[in-house]
């Protein structure tokens, strides 16, 4: 694969990153550790683009993005494998990432030939502007940054930038350092689609080096979009802020599994196999701290022990009778490792699983686990742990799902949906789920966070209008 920039093949002698199969730990690519020089050339090169890119019809550029995921719908087996490869995500979740690709890039680009602007009817001007017309349009903003994470990178990447590149922008792609090849091989398509090279380009190296730090701070971008960790999000706000730069940010979670005492168990327990366990737990979205309610506290352990040992078979990724695989590094198993060591420290009880074998962690269930205690507040764990957290009320739950300073899903079990919507409408959440798990984002849905978790909007229904800026056009005196 070819990493384009400013146009042309990138072939500088530069520090090469090794891209790691976590399952096996072996190399299976690399990538330039770019430097200042090349983020220059490829701002340059966008805002160039951009006189061109951004000057077609919407229809020849909604074409090409509906070209484009044409191709990956036809190479979705081979992304799908090299997805797997350098994530650990099991093919069968890669083969999903991928198919959703493709349709979030044809629903932005179906949407976006509807990108209408508005009219003000004759007469509703200031006094003395009775006889103008006004009108609206939706222009492109200019150089487009998209820096994407490693759990979900190519459905990230039809979420950030193919609304910005669809709407007239140029883009530039930061790809995840751990997990940069199915992207560098998306973008391929793009080019074979026909989207110019200089509109959509790829820088690769280490967000806390030149690339994330001086992308992120040049005064040649318009607009950036990430999904990251806060302290992440912190960084770029800051460098973003000395030019004014737009910033959207996707970033931390403690999402609230509420489990009530009317709730029907067996849907809450198995909910918790893909809310929780999917993607080995690698998701922003994904439940993670589960407040039961202690009348079905033992039955609910119960059954999602039992989903867990029939339904969830950890192994070789590439194997298509796994149904998970194993973390993004041996790293990150780390870091959850200890993660759940000091929730036990705490006071927390580990009744099932926590072992780790280098990159894998299996699902893990603590009990005894308080509101006191880091996990139930802020300790965002990454990976397929399960801190239980007994409740007695209603109010209780709300206040504990509340004492997060994240705020970007929840969701809550009742068989009563008035007690439940009560709950939902006064959970700080920017999306609740009744009678779900909360990781539930479908394209249309306008994905965000309140508090630390963000903001900005993505989703078909809003990311094109965050892409945009509205221009008006007053006609004088032609009623």
């Amino acid at each position: 694969m070819d990493i384009y920039l400013n146009g042309e093949i990138f072939d500088k002698e530069r520090t090469l990153i090794d891209v790691i199969d976590p399952a096996v730990n072996e190399v299976v690519g690399t990538v330039p550790d770019m430097i200042e020089e090349d983020i220059d050339l490829a701002v340059a090169a966008a805002r160039e683009a951009f006189g061109t890119w951004g000057k077609l019809s919407q229809r020849d550029r909604s074409n090409a993005i509906e070209k484009a995921a044409a191709l990956i719908d036809e190479h979705l087996d081979e992304l799908a494998m090299l997805l797997s490869r350098e994530n650990g995500k099991t093919v069968g979740e890669a083969n999903g990432e991928v198919a959703f690709t493709g349709l979030i890039c044809k629903q932005f680009a179906e949407l976006a030939n509807h990108l209408y602007g508005n009219a003000l009817p004759k007469g509703s001007d200031q006094a003395g502007d009775f006889h103008n017309a006004t009108f609206t349009r939706r222009d492109p903003v200019g150089v487009f940054v998209g820096i994407l994470p490693f759990n979900y990178p190519p459905a990230l990447f039809a979420y950030k930038l193919v609304p910005a590149l669809t709407a007239g922008n140029t883009v530039i792609c930061k790809p995840p350092t751990d997990c940069p090849l199915a992207v560098i091989r998306m973008v391929e398509l793009f080019y074979e689609a026909g989207v110019p090279k200089k509109a959509l380009q790829i820088v690769t190296g280490r967000g806390s080096g030149c690339v994330g730090d001086y992308l992120s701070g040049h005064p040649g971008i318009d607009m950036i979009s990430v999904t990251g960790s806060v302290p992440v999000g912190k960084r770029i706000y800051q460098n973003a802020a000395k030019n004014l730069t737009r910033v959207f940010c996707e970033l931390g979670a403690n999402d609230a599994f509420i489990v009530l005492d009317d709730a029907d168990v067996d849907l809450a327990a198995k909910e918790v196999i893909f809310s929780r366990i999917a993607n080995n737990g690698q998701t922003c979205c994904g439940s993670k701290r589960f407040l039961i309610h202690k009348a079905v506290k033992a039955e609910f352990i119960d059954k999602l022990i039992g989903y867990i040992k029939s339904d969830v078979r950890m192994g070789d990724p590439r194997n298509p009778e796994s149904t998970i695989g194993c973390l993004i590094s041996e790293k990150a198993a780390i870091e959850v490792e200890k993660q759940v060591d000091y929730t036990i420290s705490q006071g927390a009880k580990l009744i099932y699983g926590g072992k780790r074998n280098g990159a894998f962690y299996e699902p893990t269930i603590l009990t005894d686990v308080t509101k006191d205690m880091d996990v139930a507040k802020d300790l965002e764990i990454f990976g397929p742990v399960i801190p239980i957290i007994e409740i007695e009320s209603d109010e209780e739950a709300l206040a504990i799902a509340n004492q997060s300073s994240f705020g970007l899903s929840g969701g809550v079990f009742s068989r009563n949906l008035k007690r439940a919507m009560t709950i939902a409408s006064n959970a700080e959440t920017c999306t609740m789920v009744i009678n779900g798990g909360s990781d539930c984002r479908s394209p249309e849905l306008a994905f965000g966070g309140y508090k630390k978790s963000g903001m900005g909007r993505e989703g078909i229904s809003r990311t094109l209008e965050e892409m945009t800026q509205e221009k008006n056009f007053v006609l004088k005196n032609v009623w």
